[in-house]
C-alpha cells in the first residue's frame, strides 16, 4: 500500500492492517472519468451527501493516493461507485475502467463498494450549478464532485433500508 503523502493533501494518516470496518455509517461516492473523479461524503443515517473534491490525476498511482488520504480522513463505512450506462443495450465506453476501478477500491481499503447507475448525473449536476448562475470556468471545477453528491443520494434514496440493516 502507498503511503499516504502528507503534503499532496491534508488528512490524518492511519493504516490499519486486515478488514478495518469502521462503527461510522459515513460512505464515500465517486464520479469516475478518464481524467478526474469527484467525490462526495454522506451520512447514511440521515441520507445527506455533500460533494468533498474533484480529483484530477495522469496516472492511477496519483488517483489511489489522493483516495487513501480521503478514506483514511473520513473512515467511510462503504464506498459507492456511479456507473455509467449507455440508453442501448451496449456498454459504455467506461464501464471496463470503473469496474477495475471497483476492484481495486475494494483490494486496497477492504471496504464494501455498492455500485449505482450515474446516468445523466454529470449532466444533471451541470444543470443545477447554471440554473445557480455559475460560469463554466468554475462548473467545470466542481461539477464531478456535485455528481458524486448525486450519486450518493440516490444511492441513499434507493438503498437507505437495506444499509441500516447491514451497517
Amino acid at each position: 500500500s502507498e503511503m499516504c503523502i502528507r503534503d499532496r493533501c491534508c488528512c490524518s494518516i492511519s493504516h490499519r492492517p486486515g478488514y478495518y470496518l469502521p462503527m461510522s455509517k459515513m460512505f464515500l461516492a465517486f464520479d469516475y472519468g478518464a481524467r478526474r473523479v469527484g467525490v462526495a461524503m454522506g451520512d447514511a443515517s440521515i441520507g445527506i451527501a455533500h460533494p468533498v473534491k474533484t480529483i484530477s490525476y495522469k496516472t492511477s498511482r496519483i488517483l489511489m493516493g489522493e483516495i487513501e488520504c480521503i478514506v483514511n480522513e473520513w473512515e467511510p463505512a462503504a464506498l459507492v461507485v456511479g456507473m455509467p450506462r449507455h440508453d442501448q443495450d451496449k456498454p459504455h465506453p467506461l464501464e471496463k475502467r470503473v469496474n477495475r476501478f471497483c476492484k481495486t477500491l475494494e483490494a486496497r481499503f477492504r471496504l464494501m463498494v455498492h455500485v449505482i447507475d450515474e446516468s445523466y448525473t454529470s449532466f444533471e449536476a451541470d444543470q443545477f450549478l447554471l440554473a445557480n448562475k455559475m460560469g463554466w470556468e468554475k462548473r467545470k471545477k466542481v461539477i464531478d464532485m456535485v455528481a458524486a453528491q448525486l450519486i450518493l443520494e440516490d444511492f441513499f434514496t434507493t438503498s437507505l433500508g437495506e444499509i441500516k440493516t447491514h451497517v
